[in-house]
């Protein structure tokens, strides 16, 4: 995904060959690409549109809109981490949803012409249970009345029982929401958009929603604030969206279908902003990632690629990333005859859900390639097989 400058004119054309050697960008010696044990994994660059989960054009979309909107991060920064568990962040057709109380098929029912969306979210603890968490959600319609149907059914569906009642949302008088004693469930509609701010708030202990509401309404301002940056791709034009940019996607270490979530393929090249909504520990890593310059991100089922503004903030973006790791992983050795790859296995079988895989960093000139795998084998030829994708024709 992290294709240096110098391989932007292989992008256009790609060859058929694999250099012999690669140097490594940070002085140590040359890499022999042909004593990489790259196992069976794919090592040349593939075809991206493949990973397409269908023709429409939709799931590319959803990036676009996840590029223009907040994570709870952003709105507050004391929610720090996000789910423990891969995160799917695209919302589509497509790609199924379900929400608390609503179901995948009635969650398709509460909302014909829907476009795509997005979806985030955030915790104050590594333990989602630990502490207060939020959720955000924006999904696009083809009309306000589509919009306004999918929040009143969002609402009327997720009023479950007598316990759930009523509560607005300071300054967002149209919002619409349920208050539990501890989950807050909240809907409003905005144009041809339905925005949703879930709040749950373990240590509550007056049964009170007024934290929940207050954070709503930041969350529905800042949504709103940032929604201006997203321009509509046309619907004669959504199919037409390219699943790549810069050549990153089709040079990145591809999943197969056992590894899909929903049976829907994971491929995606994304800005930072929507990256994150992948993260992990966004309250490390974002300012990492606009330290170092990062301006898209590759993802796949087993790799992520980073593409940095230059070599040194590649490196510097490594060690970044391992610090949160290094608390539940330890050090392990490197592929064979790829020395600068830093690989780490998990410290014991009591690590968070996030961190039970095993992992390799590995940085080719202005890209940082990370690639997990459950063991040794395969961890080291994901991380083989990844480095000469990125080396590919260099």
């Amino acid at each position: 995904m992290r294709i240096a400058a110098t391989l932007i004119v292989a992008f256009v054309g790609l060859g058929s060959s694999v250099s012999c050697t690669s140097a490594e960008s940070d002085g140590t010696r040359a890499v022999d690409l042909s004593q990489l044990d790259h196992g069976n994994y794919q090592s040349t660059p593939w075809d991206p549109n493949t990973a397409k989960p269908d023709d429409t054009g939709l799931a590319i979309e959803a990036i676009r809109l996840g590029a223009s909107l907040p994570i709870p991060y952003d709105i507050d920064p004391s929610f720090e981490f996000q789910g423990q568990t891969n995160h799917i962040p695209r919302v589509s057709p497509r790609i199924p949803e379900t929400l608390p109380f609503v179901d995948e098929k009635e969650f398709a029912d509460s909302t014909p012409g829907l476009i795509a969306g997005w979806k985030s979210e955030g915790h104050r603890r590594k333990s989602p249970t630990a502490g207060q968490a939020a959720y955000l959600s924006a999904f696009a319609f083809e009309s306000s009345a589509n919009a306004e149907m999918a929040r009143n059914s969002f609402i009327e569906k997720q009023r479950v029982s007598d316990r759930y009642r009523p509560v607005e949302i300071p300054g967002f008088p149209t919002a619409g929401g349920n208050w539990d004693g501890m989950y807050l469930n909240s809907w409003m509609a905005h144009g041809r958009f339905t925005l949703g701010v879930r709040v749950i708030d373990h240590l509550n202990v007056t049964g009170e929603p007024k934290s929940a509401t207050e954070f709503a309404a930041k969350a529905y301002t800042k949504i709103i604030e940032m929604m201006t940056q997203y321009t509509p791709t046309p619907e004669g034009d959504r199919a037409g969206l390219s699943i790549d940019i810069d050549g990153m996607l089709s040079r990145t270490l591809p999943g197969d279908k056992d590894s899909w979530q929903s049976g829907v393929p994971e491929g995606a090249v994304e800005p930072v902003q929507a990256a994150l909504a992948r993260d992990n520990s966004p309250g490390t890593t974002k300012p990492s990632l606009i330290e170092a310059g990062v301006d898209l991100i590759s993802s796949d089922s087993y790799a992520r690629v980073y593409r940095a503004k230059d070599a040194d903030a590649a490196q510097r973006l490594m060690v970044d990333l391992l610090e949160p790791d290094t608390t539940y992983r330890k050090q392990v050795e490197p592929p064979r005859n790829l020395p600068s790859a830093k690989c780490f296995e998990p410290t014991d079988e009591k690590v968070p859900a996030y961190a039970k895989s095993m992992t390799c960093f590995v940085t080719i000139d202005r890209y940082l390639a990370r690639v997990e795998a459950l063991t040794v084998q395969n961890l080291h030829q994901r991380t083989a097989a990844q480095y000469r994708l990125l080396a590919f024709e260099r």
